[in-house]
């Protein structure tokens, strides 16, 4: 559960950075501040992470080879012990980009009814 927690507050991490970002773009291209660029950035920041996250599944871990390794052996640490930890490290990231779309919908949600 610790874990959830850490996700959460990276992905408001990576919210507050797109935010900034997107604030300094808008001042840029139109003079003055507006929320249309904050949750472009945020959610394009979003879908950059689940890019990577399916990037991450699809491409096979590197396996190097050693004295000790075999046919059986292969099997048992590639798939058993260099794929699980690779698809956990995918999932991770998965659900981090999932959480910043979402909080940032919710965020958008909220600051339109707050700012007419």
């Amino acid at each position: 559960m610790a874990w959830i927690g850490r996700t959460v507050l990276i992905a408001l991490q990576f919210i507050l950075a797109a935010f900034v970002a997107g604030i300094i773009y808008g001042f840029i291209a139109e003079g003055a501040f507006t929320l249309a660029y904050i949750f472009n950035a945020s959610f394009s920041l979003g879908a950059v992470i689940i890019g990577i996250a399916l990037i991450i599944m699809i491409v096979p871990a590197n396996f190097s080879f050693d004295k000790l390794t075999d046919a059986s052996t292969f099997t048992e640490r590639y798939y058993i012990d260099k794929h699980s930890k690779k698809q956990k490290k995918a999932y991770g990231f998965l659900f981090l980009g999932l959480l910043i779309i979402m909080m940032s919908g919710v965020l958008q949600l909220i600051l339109a009814v707050l700012v007419r």
